[in-house]
């Protein structure tokens, strides 16, 4: 726990909601959370479940309905055929990824990491004892992932490969150059390949999601994470879930099995039918793009600031050019000067220099004012 430090978006959340009750005028733009409500087909379920008494522990792996509507929904909409032995059900996609780098990596170890990356990623390895190797990507290639790349970088150590996509905090999403290149990369090398997809819904400008669980000749070394926190506006519920070969799902499931035991039983029947709000997610999906084109679009109008339009997710990850600082200092002067609270790109990892995150799954005339305020300090 020495080795691996705090996670700096929810330490800066947390310090955005302190000065919002200490009355600070601050507006706040740190968190990856959708500000949707859930849907009130799963509020709807989830009384029900209380009120019908589900509420006892489940199996550890989670409850036997559960597991086969995520096996159906991974067959139809990612390709990707697994069984029902390989899923497990988590309290949060985070805890499915903390047990697959604790379970699979030791001390001597090391996992390659896109970066920027999220900062969970890095933390997890070096609790795991293993050593973090980042691979940064570069802003001005639009964080295009290459063989070249993940070649330089590994070595007879490497166990394994993380991989977001829509990546958080970039926006990127993987091509199916990109997708091959990954594919054949930890099949020359023998890696397991943990793949985040928990953005695959938030995707824009007509582009595909694609899952590496779904390419037959490495699906035995993938661990699918995924959940309903960012599709179905859900992340206080706690639902996520890992997809794997049964093998590796054993593995893990001791870990589940002497640590939480099993997620929340109501919540996982709720759960079923949030896998059926196509609309909901959609719309949330339409109101995010219309959100991008208005960050982007202000942000690009400011002299020395540049804002890729994200591909993916729910953030602007937008680098600027202002009196030489550092990716900490204009987050600082954007919060003291503007009131405006971001988090710095170096936050996540290499690669994130001079940049910084934004998430946009705020309301308009929230984001509208945020440029104005940025603007205001950066024309100055």
């Amino acid at each position: 726990m020495k080795r691996a430090g705090g996670s700096p978006t929810v330490s800066l959340n947390a310090k955005g909601i302190k000065m919002k009750e200490e009355g600070v005028d601050i507006l706040s733009f740190a968190a990856g959370e959708p500000d949707f409500d859930t849907p009130e087909a799963v509020k709807t379920a989830a009384i029900e479940a209380i009120r019908n008494n589900d509420t006892h522990y489940t199996s550890a792996a989670g409850t036997a309905a559960l597991r086969r509507r995520i096996v159906k929904k991974l067959r139809e909409e990612n390709g990707i055929e697994a069984s029902e032995d390989g899923i497990i059900v988590t309290p949060g996609a985070k805890l499915a990824l903390y047990a697959a780098m604790l379970c699979f990596l030791e001390e001597g170890d090391e996992c390659m990491v896109l970066t920027p990356a999220y900062p969970s990623y890095r933390s997890g390895i070096l609790m795991a004892g293993a050593t973090c190797v980042p691979v940064p990507l570069s802003f001005d290639d639009g964080f295009r992932v290459t063989k070249d790349m993940l070649e330089a970088k590994v070595s007879k150590r490497s166990k394994m490969l993380i991989v977001c996509s829509p990546c958080n905090p970039t926006g990127h999403v993987l091509s199916a150059r990109e997708v091959r290149d990954i594919a054949d990369f930890v099949l020359a090398h023998d890696l397991l390949l943990i793949s985040d997809e928990i953005y695959e819904k938030l995707i824009y400008d007509g582009r595909q999601h694609l899952s590496l669980g779904a390419i037959p000749e490495i699906k035995d070394r993938v661990i699918t994470l995924n959940g309903l926190s960012k599709s179905a506006a859900m992340t206080g519920w706690r639902i996520g879930y890992s997809a794997s070969s049964p093998e590796l799902a054993r593995v893990m499931l001791k870990m589940q099995q002497n640590t939480v035991n099993c997620a929340a039983a109501f919540t996982q029947t709720a759960s079923l039918a949030a896998f059926d709000c196509n609309d909901e997610t959609e719309a949330m999906r339409l109101s995010y793009l219309e959100r991008r084109d208005l960050i982007c679009d202000g942000l690009n109008s400011i002299p020395g600031v540049t804002c890729p339009r994200a591909e993916g997710a729910f953030y602007a990850f937008f680098r600027v050019d202002y009196r030489g600082m550092s990716a900490e200092q204009l987050a600082d002067c954007i919060l003291e000067k503007a009131g405006v609270l971001v988090v710095p790109g170096t936050a996540f990892g290499e690669g994130g220099e001079k940049c910084i995150r934004m998430s946009f799954a705020a309301d308009k005339a929230s984001l509208s004012e945020a440029v104005r305020r940025m603007r205001k300090i950066f024309e100055s």
